[in-house]
């Protein structure tokens, strides 16, 4: 599947979907406190020129969840918006494990 977006001024753009997976993975992983994308990782659906986006991360122990999901959200938006002509609708961020460090 190609998610498409039209842009008149240069003609189309496609992105492939992993493209666009592999976009939001590495946002997501980019995050200090993120010790991995896991489980589903990431899904994403394409409607029009938004994409709305589920990613399952684990995260540090000594991190806040609510930070870090924020922290994901906002830099998942800014790394889609800027290297793509789409715009993000919903990010979901799931936490779905916590590692445990230990000193």
């Amino acid at each position: 599947m190609s998610a498409k977006r039209i842009n008149s001024s240069n003609g189309d753009t496609s992105y492939g979907n992993h493209v666009l997976l592999s976009i939001i993975r590495l946002a997501a992983q980019e995050i200090s406190g993120v010790e991995a994308v896991c489980g589903r990782g990431v899904r994403c659906s394409v409607h029009g020129d938004v994409i709305d986006a589920d990613v399952y991360i684990e995260v540090n122990s000594e991190v806040s969840c609510s930070d870090i999901a924020y922290k994901v959200q906002d830099n998942i938006k800014k790394n889609v918006e800027t290297t793509t002509d789409f715009k993000m609708g919903v990010i979901n961020i799931n936490v779905i494990s916590v590692r445990i460090t230990k000193h």
